[in-house]
């Protein structure tokens, strides 16, 4: 009795724990994204803006 309480005691911890995973990573999406267009940090820095115009293939 004791090893099947254990079992369902186990597996409502591990429900939790993701339930409070999903949430925690969904707010750390949310506000990175608030962040970004607050502050507007540059993931890739150096790097610019507008991506490059490409020349035809036969420029050349």
């Amino acid at each position: 009795m004791q090893g099947y309480v254990a079992d369902l005691i186990e597996a409502d911890l591990n429900q939790s724990r993701a339930a409070f995973m999903a949430g925690a990573a969904a707010f750390l999406a949310a506000y990175t994204e608030e962040f970004e267009a607050e502050v507007g940090e540059d993931r890739y820095p150096g790097l610019p803006v507008r991506p490059a115009e490409t020349a035809p293939k036969d420029a050349a």
